[in-house]
């Protein structure tokens, strides 16, 4: 590929997102249909690219960025439906499809079959919350289907890379177990040690460019020897992610994850969007190379597979909830009952996309049926994200699923407020261990004070309303009109010491459970802001 077919790809992207937003359609969407008419474009020609290179590129950034949105705890929290449906149907659509492949091409071996299988076997979480969230879906249900997202990716990576490793040598099932029990370990372990390595060297440096190089850097340092090692460089890439997510964050500056988000929203979007551009260029010669199968076996064989993924998603759920206890699986509160409305939603949400097209990429040139199985991955794509993708927001709104962002927004600004108030109480106290002068003192508490009650007069905007706390103190003016440079790095200095202790606060309420990962996230950035801002 040459720099103008890439910079024409790369506009084309650009133009094909700018129409998504007017139309008001997730953009995974609108580049599944614009990669099919690449492949029929009467200019378009061909692109080969390495398989290895394509597993390389498009993986571990993808993975890695959904690994830094997960949290933990929330995983924790929901561990019965996230494992349930990231690992129980992740294993079970592969096997099934396995089967119909097979039976459909007996000429095919178990591994190749399983291989199709393990490729479109994970929904993808990108397009799925980007709808829910949008349509503002109960935070449980898009938690869960946000968890499925990551972890699905590697329990089908993980199985994947094992099916290709079968295709080239023959393995005995206790071979199988044994490698897999190694790429799970070694993977998860070499990840948290790049995770941890990381974090270290985010320490010495307060460069906020060299800290997202840093960044942008880890997914690929732990997938490359975890790769090189045969253990599963999926894994490593998520363990990195959630322990950085966990613990790292913490040694990055505020300017840098101002920048952060911005930064991988940018890359996951041009990997996405040249991911869908690419297999487009792919598709025509692998038409093509088609040509001597009938075009009814091409649509039966896609079609048997698209129904075995969309309807035994569907099965899976239904049977679930129909378990004792399985009710309270999929509900919209944690520990309720949920109805059938909840679970054909979430049955419906298992679109495919980014991970299953560069998976069915990196295919090696030697893969028997390579070919067909990124023939009837283009097809699976374009059926659960084009027909899935474009029915889900008429599902949610016909079934009444259809929420608001005003819990989150409430719950947001009372942790702000939280956290203005433990400012305003220990002012006093961390004014004391650094000798702050008192006009200084008083110039921040007024600050605080206005800021507590914006935040009270935003909260009666929402129909609530909270006793002002007593935080002690009286609130003063900054003396004069012209403050001394003294004076000026006095105060900065005091209101990061503040602001750091309102971040150990809130870390503290996401370690209880009590605030949610996107509502820290939130206030996270309000913060850093808040810092950014502050004259050095």
């Amino acid at each position: 590929m040459t720099i103008a077919e890439l910079l024409g790809m790369l506009i084309g992207l650009v133009v094909i997102a700018v129409l998504a937003d007017r139309v008001r359609i997730a953009y995974p969407i609108l580049l599944t249909v614009a990669g099919l008419a690449v492949a029929f474009f009467p200019f378009s020609h061909p692109v080969h690219l390495e398989p290895d290179l394509i597993l390389l590129v498009f993986l571990p950034p993808l993975i890695y960025d959904a690994s830094l949105e997960t949290s933990f705890d929330e995983l924790r929290r929901h561990w019965r439906p996230i494992l349930l449906l990231a690992v129980g149907l992740v294993l079970a659509t592969m096997t099934a499809v396995a089967v119909v492949f097979h039976w459909l091409v007996p000429q095919s071996s178990w591994g190749e079959a399983f291989a199709l299988g393990a490729i479109v076997s994970p929904p993808d979480s990108v397009a799925a919350t980007q709808i829910a969230g949008k349509l503002g879906l109960p935070r449980r249900l898009v938690t869960i289907l946000g968890g499925e997202g990551l972890m699905n990716d590697a329990t089908a990576l993980t199985a994947y890379q094992l099916a290709l490793a079968s295709v080239a040598t023959a393995l005995t099932l206790e071979t199988v177990a044994v490698r897999f029990v190694f790429a799970v370990v070694a993977g998860v372990a070499i990840g948290v040690l790049v995770g941890w390595l990381g974090g270290r060297l985010l320490r010495i440096t307060d460069s906020p460019v060299i800290e997202n190089t840093v960044l942008l850097v880890l997914p690929f340092a732990a997938y490359l020897p975890a790769d090189k090692l045969d253990a599963s460089g999926v894994l490593a890439v998520v363990a990195c992610g959630l322990f950085f997510s966990r613990h790292g964050s913490r040694s990055l500056s505020a300017a840098a994850r101002l920048q952060q988000r911005e930064i991988w929203d940018l890359v996951v979007f041009l990997l996405t969007g040249l991911s869908f551009l690419l297999v487009g260029l792919e598709l025509r010669p692998v038409l093509e190379s088609l040509t001597a199968r009938s075009p009814s076996s091409l649509a039966i064989e896609a079609s048997a597979v698209v129904a075995t993924v969309i309807v035994l998603r569907l099965l899976w759920m239904y049977a679930n909830a129909a378990l004792p206890g399985g009710k309270r699986l999929f509900a919209v509160n944690q520990g309720a009952e949920s109805t059938w409305r909840e679970t054909t939603v979430v049955g419906w949400a298992g679109m495919r996309g980014a991970i299953s097209l560069a998976a069915a990429l990196a295919l090696p040139t030697t893969f028997a049926e390579r070919d067909l199985v990124l023939f009837i991955t283009f097809a699976v794509i374009v059926a659960t994200l084009v027909g899935q993708g474009l029915t889900l927001p008429p599902l949610i709104r016909r079934l009444g699923l259809v929420g608001s962002d005003e819990h989150d927004l409430v719950r947001r600004i009372e942790v702000r407020r939280r956290l203005a108030a433990l400012a305003m109480v220990r002012m006093d106290e961390l004014a004391r261990e650094e000798p702050t002068p008192p006009d200084v003192l008083d110039h921040v508490r007024a600050n605080y004070a206005v800021m507590l009650d914006e935040l009270d007069h935003q909260m009666a905007q929402l129909g609530a309303r909270f006793p002002r706390a007593v935080v002690g103190g009286e609130t003063g003016e900054a003396a004069g009109a012209e403050v001394a440079r003294a004076h000026v790095d006095a105060e900065v200095a005091l209101r990061r010491r503040l602001i750091e202790l309102e971040r150990k606060e809130l870390q503290r309420l996401v370690g209880r459970r009590k605030v949610s990962k996107q509502v820290a996230d939130e206030v996270l950035t309000e913060l850093d802001r808040d810092e950014t801002t502050l004259r050095p």
